[in-house]
């Protein structure tokens, strides 16, 4: 029987084992790891093999895509392991597709069902004629459904958790607060790179409880962090995308968590780019709702796009982080060192905090400094840690503070 076990997304299949049947409902379709499944079809209540599938291989998918039972059975030869991939997964996709695209995939669909693909004359053809290769274009559109299938069971399973990384204040070091940054370490791919996996997130609606969770988790650790500063106030940055403000109850339930672990609106910095500007005006309206509730918004990756200036012009907003491209050449580019300066003034000319990430030397510092800039980020002050860690930290330069007292 097939190990459905909850932990991962693979999916085991014994040898002789019945992967799916004739008429059953598509939930799912498979992408094989390792192993070879038999697909057949029933022709006068006799199966008939129509092909072998192995390692790369996709099975199931057109049940899945068109909702209409299966047209054909699938069975294991050996031991295999597939990826599972959910009908969800494809229907978001499919519904997001431009209408001409998914008119074209319902006509593909109904064409290959409606050709006979196999007779019960010796001109069938039989698995050892069909040996199907993945195109190499395949492969990244393939590890990619992978990637989101094992991100699900991920978060099902809390194997995401955040890391925070201290943001201080520029002149005196002293730490104000910390971003909440997502780690994930999966069982089969080790530590898997925030941007790789993020933007999985983003393009589908896993974004929608990841985000929540980071911000359970995020608003949790600061709570707990600050009843062990008293009197000494500290704040959260946490990331969020457009799809998360595009939810109506994005406010509510923001308000409820704060509420429940005794923070303050003030204490919660949530950082967006660019593109909430341009995507989605209901999630700018969010933004604009939460800025009012007494959420700090700031900006991230300023500098980076094309109309940052046009925003500011028209929607107001707390801060903006200016991206680390332009701590890396302060040293080096005398252009770049003008262009930062010139952002820190514009920011302080309208009244704006500013937030500079990536410092790394003490030298990149003394130019951060002599620029007026308000808050720093990066290894010069600390790597993204683990709660535990940063709870050590915290106690340490408490500890330094009373004994320099």
């Amino acid at each position: 029987m097939a190990n459905w076990g909850s932990s991962s997304a693979l999916k085991h299949f014994q040898r002789g084992e019945t992967i799916f049947s004739e008429g059953d409902p598509g939930d799912w379709a498979y992408i094989i790891e390792s192993g070879r499944v038999e697909v057949a079809v029933s022709v006068d209540g006799r199966l008939i093999p129509l092909r072998i599938l192995t390692s790369g291989d996709v099975l199931g998918e057109m049940a899945v895509m068109d909702t209409a039972p299966r047209s054909a059975s699938a069975k294991a030869l050996e031991e295999t392991v597939c990826v599972a991939i959910s009908s969800r997964q494809i229907s978001e996709r499919v519904q997001e597709a431009d209408p001409i695209v998914k008119l074209l995939m319902d006509t593909l669909l109904h064409r290959i069902r409606s050709t006979p693909q196999v007779t019960a004359s010796k001109k069938a053809r039989l698995a050892t004629d069909f040996q199907p290769q993945s195109p190499a274009e395949n492969n990244q559109v393939l590890d990619k459904m992978r990637l989101e299938s094992e991100l699900r069971a991920a978060l099902d399973h809390q194997q995401l958790r955040p890391h925070y990384q201290p943001l201080v204040n520029i002149q005196t070091r002293q730490i104000l607060g910390f971003e909440a940054l997502m780690r994930w370490f999966s069982p089969t791919r080790g530590h898997v790179s925030p941007g790789e996996f993020t933007s999985i997130a983003e393009e589908t609606s896993l974004i929608i409880p990841i985000g929540q969770h980071t911000l359970q988790q995020a608003c949790r650790d600061l709570s707990q962090l600050q009843r062990g500063c008293p009197g000494w106030p500290l704040f959260m940055s946490i990331n969020v995308a457009p799809r998360q403000l595009a939810e109506a109850t994005f406010l509510g339930e923001l308000q409820t968590i704060i509420d429940q672990y005794g923070l303050q609106p003030s204490q919660i910095k949530l950082e967006v780019t660019e593109r909430v500007f341009m995507e989605n005006p209901v999630a700018l309206e969010m933004l604009q709702a939460c800025r009012q509730a007494g959420f700090y918004i700031a900006l991230d990756d300023f500098g980076t796009g094309f109309s940052s200036l046009n925003y500011l012009t028209r929607f107001e907003v707390d801060g903006f982080k200016i991206d680390r491209a332009f701590v890396q050449e302060i040293l080096t580019n005398q252009r770049t060192q003008v262009l930062l300066e010139s952002m820190l003034a514009l920011a302080h000319g309208l009244g704006m905090e500013t937030v500079v990430e990536g410092i790394e030397t003490l030298e990149q510092l003394t130019v951060l400094q002599q620029a007026g800039c308000d808050i720093g980020q990066g290894y010069l002050f600390g790597k993204p840690l683990p709660f535990a860690q940063i709870q050590q930290l915290l106690a340490q330069v408490l500890t330094h503070n009373l004994v320099t007292s």
